[in-house]
């Protein structure tokens, strides 16, 4: 497994495939309505552009690193950039570089169970692409891959809990489960697999893992199989494809994107009734099993005893984590379906789960993809609500760029 990391970092970042152009570009950045700042924006050169990194250079002498993938797609972090100005920035895509001085790379540890997602010498995460190792006495049948645990603070505290044997030990840190199906005329659960009659299976490998100067990231898939017939048959093709942004230079927070695609993998949909949880679910640190320890507000005001099954843009959860306070906002982009979707907080257990079918049945249809996106930022100390509203505005709203080769 890690040297299959190691080649797929190596071929993304450091080929120069034939036919790519090589020219000095403008790329031209309009803040909109709101102050940008320590702001994710992406942009597509308009003719193939070798993967790797740029310095982007602004008449006033900033300068910025750009990451471009092998889809041709840049990527940077702008620093600031009051709302209704613009400013311009230079691109030389024949003068490749390293790093810059003070910024560290994003980079990743592949180990036996897990990629852990460091942002220089911090980690952020640890995701599990082999099955986890399970506690003594605890069934088989919660062994799982396919999830995040820890998700940290930029202090390192860890905001996730797995395979609690006291309170509900099918919570996975973050992921992703349908609960209430119809499919062949069956009823298969995925999130509940003391039930027996579905199971989220991961691929053999990672797809695609990538590291650099402004994010790092992969790929990987899932299977949601349906074991409630005489054979199993797999309904649900899951495709995760997980960010991990460079905020060092703030250092307040990191910053996590999550991009969830679902396509069935018959000719027959998966039917999801009108139900009050299933979807993407965020387990919270065990210490927060007591409700002392932890609480609750939505980009609605709403707490813990407010907000269940109730629409919000973000959810904030944390509190008390080993005598440190930390927390974590989950992040729902306005594309997704029913935005701003419903929201189940369990009255007891630290989780939050993004639920859209809480509004009424819905289908996932063959040849139609079901797509989710999410972003988790997670802090040290109390819940900074303007910088949550900050940042949820940047993720809905970006930047406006152009791009013009010169």
């Amino acid at each position: 497994m890690a040297q299959h990391i190691v080649l797929l970092l190596v071929g993304l970042f450091w080929a120069t495939g034939a036919g790519q152009a090589m020219a000095q570009y403008e790329i031209t950045v309009s803040a909109g309505a709101f102050d940008r700042v320590e702001t994710v924006a992406s942009f597509t050169f308009p003719e193939p552009v070798a993967p790797g990194t740029y310095r982007m250079n602004s008449d006033s002498g900033e300068n910025l690193l750009l990451q471009v993938d092998e889809n041709q797609r840049g990527s940077f972090i702008l620093r600031e950039l009051p709302s209704e100005e613009t400013r311009t920035y230079t691109v030389d895509t024949e003068a490749p570089v390293s790093s810059m001085p003070g910024q560290p790379e994003m980079s990743i540890s592949a180990g036996q169970r897990t990629l852990i997602f460091n942002d220089g010498s911090r980690k952020v995460l640890s995701y599990y692409h082999r099955e986890n190792r399970l506690p003594p006495g605890m069934d088989k049948m919660y062994k799982r891959a396919g999830y995040i645990h820890p998700l940290y603070s930029p202090g390192g505290v860890p905001l996730t809990n797995h395979l609690d044997q006291e309170i509900h030990p099918h919570h996975y840190g973050i992921f992703s489960a349908w609960t209430n199906t119809e499919f062949q005329g069956r009823t298969p659960d995925f999130w509940n697999p003391h039930n027996h009659s579905g199971r989220v299976d991961h691929a053999d490998s990672v797809e695609k893992a990538w590291e650099g100067p402004v994010h790092a990231g992969f790929k990987a898939k899932n299977y949601f199989v349906d074991i409630s017939g005489s054979a199993p048959v797999t309904a649900l093709n899951e495709e995760w494809k997980v960010i991990v942004y460079n905020t060092a230079s703030d250092g307040d927070y990191n910053m996590v994107d999550l991009v969830l695609t679902h396509t069935t993998n018959t000719g027959q949909p998966l039917v999801l009734p009108e139900y009050h949880y299933g979807g993407l679910a965020f387990r919270g640190h065990g210490d927060w099993n007591n409700p002392e320890n932890v609480s609750f507000v939505t980009s609605e005001g709403m707490n813990r005893d407010e907000a269940n099954e109730t629409r919000a843009r973000w959810v904030h959860m944390g509190g008390l984590v080993n005598g440190e306070r930390a927390g974590v906002a989950l992040l729902g982009h306005p594309d997704n379906y029913r935005a701003p979707q419903p929201i189940r907080i369990h009255p007891e257990t630290p989780y939050v789960v993004y639920a859209p079918m809480q509004l009424g049945k819905m289908t996932i249809e063959p040849g139609s993809p079901y797509i989710m996106r999410y972003r988790f930022v997670t802090y040290d100390g109390e819940p900074d609500i303007e910088k949550i509203n900050r940042l949820w505005n940047d993720y809905a709203y970006p930047p406006g760029i152009t791009v013009e080769k010169q």
